[in-house]
């Protein structure tokens, strides 16, 4: 959770107009490749994230969601890492992503292709068509809060 709450830190304590674009507010994972994928095998190994290749059927590894869950196999594919509330697909998210993976490569492209977003949860960039145990209902976290009145801590 102090993970989570550092993540959130970095990137929703700026001041309006701040530009993340150079990378400085954005968090490591998104800069780093090799601490991007130390966390995303971490989320691998503890939180069964996959499946490896989406666009394959998978069956196995739905059938396990499923009863790890303990709801049918299509429920459990409806918990996707794009509807978590853990998935962070802000602007000022997408352009650390994009500052991560480099200008010489076509970051807008990777990020549209794979509907990459941030996991708040593990500290990695993450597919919108995976999943893992910690999946949270009420995503995506688009950086738009419902409420002009809502404070940190109020329920």
């Amino acid at each position: 959770m102090a993970t989570m709450q550092r993540t959130m830190s970095q990137v929703m304590d700026k001041e309006p107009g701040e530009d993340m674009s150079a990378g400085e507010n954005c968090p490591m994972p998104t800069q780093d490749i090799t601490l991007n994928l130390k966390n995303r095998a971490k989320a691998i190994t503890s939180a069964a994230y996959g499946p490896e290749n989406p666009k394959l059927p998978n069956s196995a590894f739905w059938a396990k969601k499923a009863n790890t869950w303990d709801v049918s196999t299509e429920d459990a594919k409806q918990s996707l890492c794009g509807n978590c509330a853990a998935f962070n697909v802000s602007d000022n998210m997408k352009q650390c992503i994009a500052q991560g993976i480099g200008m010489e490569a076509d970051p807008w492209g990777t990020i549209k292709l794979a509907d990459l977003g941030y996991c708040e949860i593990f500290d990695f960039k993450c597919a919108a068509s995976r999943t893992c145990d910690a999946w949270v209902v009420g995503g995506p976290n688009t950086g738009e809060q419902e409420g002009e009145d809502y404070e940190e801590g109020e329920e």
